[in-house]
């Protein structure tokens, strides 16, 4: 494991098909991580967060069984590009553009910025299967 990959240690709760559900040991703090969106996580306990992630295959993995799982670096970098670099990019763009083009007041110019973040946010929220097919977990048992 790299000292850079994002690590969750915890208990299986759920099995699918699919996907597992793990109730973390430990307090995620996923308030700054950049793909939360992409974790499905939700409260379970004071310290606790439950994590949902999909495997092709989790056939190996039981309810109750403690494991640790593990995204790569370079999957959350990926995140956070499209979750917090492409919005400040996008906006300012606009402002930028609006601005040098000198069509728009500065208020327009700010309300058309926030559209456009708006009609970002909604295309990622549309692709988000796709982004989160992108997320490779990988899990081991502890």
């Amino acid at each position: 494991m790299k000292k850079d990959s994002v690590t969750h240690r915890g208990v299986i709760k759920a099995v699918t098909p699919r996907t597992l559900t793990i109730l973390t040991d430990d307090d995620c703090r996923c308030e700054g991580c950049a793909v939360v969106a992409l974790c499905n996580k939700g409260g379970e306990g004071e310290n606790a967060e439950t994590v949902t992630i999909d495997l092709p295959d989790t056939s190996a993995w039981h309810t109750g069984e403690r494991v640790e799982v593990i995204a790569s670096s370079g999957a959350t970098l990926r995140a956070t590009f499209w979750a917090l670099i492409v919005p400040v990019i996008l906006f300012v763009g606009v402002l930028l553009g609006c601005n040098l083009l000198g069509q728009c007041s500065d208020s327009l110019s700010i309300v058309l910025a926030f559209i456009g973040l708006a009609i970002y946010w909604c295309l990622l929220w549309l692709l988000r299967s796709k982004l989160a097919a992108g997320l490779k977990w990988s899990i081991r048992a502890i």
